[in-house]
């Protein structure tokens, strides 16, 4: 596999197999739309319009990568929703509750659209709630939404958006054109960025894909589009937001000393009006979720429900053992369980009553994928080859979100928040680590992976 990457991602993609690429993955798009719901093909050209006209605006250097990856994910959710449709009609291509990892997608589809089909699992009264998310979207759709495919298209932006972007943070890291395109293909083709979404409609993927963005920005030295990044972000999600305001200090410690050694007042009242800020949006962020999950649950913020993780003490062991541990051993452990999820699952798949794509994907396909990549993760993050002069720093920001996601939410799927950072040690680890360093990633790889076999099988 890794001969057949490096080939793949060792020089600059031609214009020729761009083209290429682009034309095979929008005939994909075309054909599963049309054996869907064929009016989506308009909506699938207006979000395609739109967001490469965003693009444009904010940065042109980008817009090739940008329309690739836009073209690729729009056919990976063609595929996915002609899966998932051609077994459960009555989802439309949403995930059901036949699924193991049932999600939000329905639900941010019915906030969305103009009308649902009566069969598409929601929560009730769904037509009372309102969300910035869908809010936005709804804003920038003048075509009508009645199938899921109607707005997934906008989700294409997102996972474009995000690869681009951290292909174009690699190369202000590096300089290095070889491991901004490492960075930017592993990014497109994640399929656990796919299913957190890419290709399922959730916040996740724009969470990151804003997160890098505001990055690529900073360096730039542009700093209102990255603070309006920042800014949607808190909007989106604050818990998120508010979980990654630590890596940005960490990330631009060296810059952040420098400028509070030439303006110690400015830097005063900036530094007390962020405390003020983060205990303001901390204390709101936690009184919601007080009152909506009022109940006995783990994690600062209660986003997971020891009732639910108790109900089957089988599948939840190891996550309820790291529970019971005391604080400062379940502080490390909790982000070393965000870190190796999704875990090899035989149970889901093969002893289910129903076949579920997401199922399948996050329970075999990613845990086998992340072989590779958290060998060249731990390659990159362990190699006394330092490539730039933040390699480090964007490990310690790497670990500390971790932790922090660790502490206070507990929800898996956040850790796609730190998959920018993630993919940039990556892309480090399997162009430019040591041999020490790739042995040794691969032999800590492989226990993660026997582990999580052994595991499985018991």
């Amino acid at each position: 596999m890794e001969a057949t990457l490096s080939g793949m991602m060792a020089s600059r993609i031609t214009a020729n197999r761009r083209l290429a690429i682009a034309l095979l993955a929008t005939a994909v798009t075309v054909a599963c739309v049309v054996a869907v719901n064929p009016s989506s093909l308009a909506n699938f050209a207006w979000y395609f319009f739109v967001w490469n006209v965003f693009i444009l605006f904010v940065n042109r250097d980008s817009l090739a990568d940008f329309s690739l990856a836009f073209v690729v994910n729009s056919a990976w959710i063609g595929i996915y929703v002609l899966v998932q449709s051609t077994i459960y009609p009555d989802s439309y291509g949403t995930t059901t509750w036949h699924s193991a990892s049932w999600t939000d997608d329905s639900y941010f589809f019915s906030l969305a659209a103009d009308s649902v089909p009566t069969d598409v699992l929601t929560r009730p009264f769904y037509w009372e709630y309102k969300h910035t998310f869908t809010s936005m979207i709804r804003a920038i759709s003048p075509l009508p939404i009645h199938h899921p495919l109607d707005v997934l298209f906008f989700q294409s932006g997102t996972a474009a958006l995000l690869a681009a972007f951290t292909g174009r943070l690699m190369f202000q890291l590096s300089q290095d054109q070889r491991l901004s395109r490492i960075a930017f293909t592993l990014c497109m083709i994640c399929p656990f960025l796919m299913m957190n979404g890419g290709v399922v409609f959730l916040r996740d993927t724009l969470a990151a894909a804003l997160f890098v963005y505001s990055l690529c920005s900073l360096n730039d030295r542009r700093y209102v589009p990255a603070a309006i990044a920042v800014a949607i972000q808190l909007a989106l999600r604050p818990g998120t937001g508010i979980l990654l305001m630590p890596a940005y200090v960490v990330l631009y410690w060296r810059e952040i000393s420098a400028f509070v050694g030439r303006h110690p007042v400015a830097s005063a009242f900036v530094a007390v009006s962020t405390v003020l800020g983060a205990v303001a949006a901390s204390s709101f962020v936690l009184d919601y979720m007080t009152t909506h999950y009022n109940i006995a649950s783990v994690g600062f913020l209660g986003r997971e429900v020891i009732a639910d993780l108790t109900a089957d003490q089988s599948f939840n062991a190891l996550f309820l053992a790291i529970q019971e541990m005391p604080f400062v051993v379940k502080l490390f452990l909790n982000a070393a369980y965000i870190f190796m999820y999704p875990f090899l699952t035989f149970r889901t798949v093969f002893d289910a009553d129903y076949f579920d794509l997401r199922t399948v994907t996050l329970s075999l396909i990613v845990p086998v994928y992340q072989f590779w990549l958290n060998a060249w993760f731990a390659a990159g993050a362990l190699t006394a080859k330092v490539s730039f002069p933040k390699q480090r720093a964007i490990l310690w920001a790497l670990a500390l979100t971790l932790i922090l996601v660790g502490i206070y939410s507990l929800q898996t799927r956040h850790k796609t928040i730190i998959y920018p950072l993630y993919y940039i040690l990556v892309a480090v680890g399997f162009a430019h680590a040591t041999p020490q360093a790739r042995r040794l990633g691969y032999v800590f790889s492989a226990i993660l992976l026997l582990v999580q076999v052994a595991s499985t099988l018991r």
